[in-house]
């Protein structure tokens, strides 16, 4: 099993509230996006993350444990306002596409991922 993903982009959020995202950079840091959405202007804080590889392994596990792996491409309430999301990874051994506007895979499943990425960042906001 592989520590480091050969790549990851998670985003949540919508136009009314705050948004998150992270994205593996090609120096294996993780970039991390928090945009509070400070009407009208929106006030975006980047902050570049690194991450152990215990951190990596026990995200692995996690996501393994959400069975990300078998969540469909896309979920759709076919409501246009709300929260968007979005989640791309990649290892040897596994990938994953998938996203959804107001609807989402298994609620646990959800949530686990949800938090295997808060963990990530070292406990910071997403989602």
């Amino acid at each position: 099993m592989d520590i480091l993903p050969e790549q990851f982009k998670a985003s949540i959020g919508g136009f009314f509230g705050p948004s998150y995202e992270v994205e593996l950079q090609s120096d294996g840091t993780l970039l991390y996006t928090d945009d509070p959405y400070d009407f009208p202007m929106p006030a975006r804080e980047r902050e570049g993350i690194t991450v152990s590889e215990d951190q990596w392994r026990e995200f692995r596990k996690a996501l393994d444990s959400a069975n990300v792996w078998s969540w469909k491409n896309y979920y759709d309430s076919y409501v246009l306002d709300g929260t968007q999301w979005e989640l791309v990874i990649r290892y040897g051994d596994a990938f994953v596409s998938s996203g959804g506007s107001n609807n989402y895979p298994p609620e646990e499943e959800f949530k686990q991922f949800e938090d295997a990425v808060r963990r990530l960042l070292g406990k910071k906001d997403f989602g």
